[in-house]
């Protein structure tokens, strides 16, 4: 009988600081759904760890995913983990990867490169290439699109007591409160006035454990926190902030109030105002306790 033809076997690595792998994980289902072997390293992985796991696990070729901007370091020191093991494994590196960076990358050993929009077809011919001992040419990521602010979705306001401050604000803008919650992700209590044009006002109060909101009202006392816009695309736009080099507090949408996903820019991107990116979800009405 026949010996059956070893699979193609991937090692997928996650270097670096980034806060999420979901990028990491489509790529793994989808070389997995191609009939490959993946052997995924999870979030955070050293690049030391990765080099030995890829030593230990004999794979063909290693995958990093790479959003934190490190993708020259990360690689330049991948390269000399490999060669240290006596290992010419080739690499291919997708994520948030400057046209300009492409060349340098391929000078360190890198064989490909891949932005966050290249299909997955893509990616999956380039492992089977290389695999094979062939080629693939190094061209520069696509560019992620551009983000679209659509409107002003509302401008917060820190407070200490929740329910004073909406009795205050009721009463000077003639408004009921639309909607008030506890948002359990970022353990902030928030309620609604909502303006005629769409815009809000938000007032936020935070909770036991929230450290940001209590360090502002010691500081500055109540008074206005954030400036929320509002977009369709919120990762997309978080991602093509990033690769302008913007300074984000969040690299991928997290749950906010009303049911929507929120990102924040740092302070120092906008000359110390807070930004909020809110993309609309499911719209609550009323008050959840």
């Amino acid at each position: 009988m026949a010996d059956t033809p070893r699979r193609i076997r991937v090692l997928v690595g996650k270097p670096g600081l980034d806060g999420h792998d979901r990028g990491a994980r489509v790529i793994a289902s989808a070389l997995r759904d191609a009939g490959m072997e993946v052997v995924y390293t999870g979030l955070r992985a050293s690049v030391p760890a990765i080099a030995a796991t890829a030593a230990q696990e004999d794979v063909d070729v290693i995958g990093l995913s790479i959003l934190s901007g490190a993708h020259l370091a990360l690689c330049e020191l991948l390269a000399k983990e490999l060669a240290a093991r006596g290992l010419s494994t080739p690499i291919i590196v997708g994520g948030v990867i400057p046209p300009s960076d492409v060349e340098k990358l391929r000078a360190l050993g890198v064989k490909a490169v891949f932005g966050p929009e290249s299909p997955l077809e893509g990616v999956v011919a380039a492992v089977r290439a290389l695999a094979a001992g062939e080629d693939v040419p190094s061209s520069a990521p696509s560019p992620a699109p551009k983000p679209a602010f659509t409107a002003l979705d509302h401008v917060g306001i820190c407070v200490r007591d929740m329910d004073a401050s909406c009795a205050l604000y009721s009463k000077i803008l003639n408004l009921p409160v639309a909607h008030r919650e506890y948002v359990a992700a970022q353990d902030t209590h928030a309620a609604f006035f909502d303006l005629g044009n769409g815009a809000a006002i938000e007032l936020v109060s935070p909770g036991g454990k929230n450290a940001g909101l209590k360090k502002f009202l010691d500081k500055r006392g109540d008074g206005l926190h954030h400036v929320c816009v509002r977009t369709g695309a919120l990762d997309a736009a978080l991602t093509a902030l990033a690769r302008e080099g913007c300074p984000l507090i969040d690299t991928a949408g997290r749950p906010g109030a009303r049911g929507h996903q929120v990102g924040f820019l740092h302070p120092k991107a906008l000359n110390g105002v807070l930004l909020e990116l809110v993309q609309p979800g499911h719209h609550d009405k009323g008050e959840t306790k």
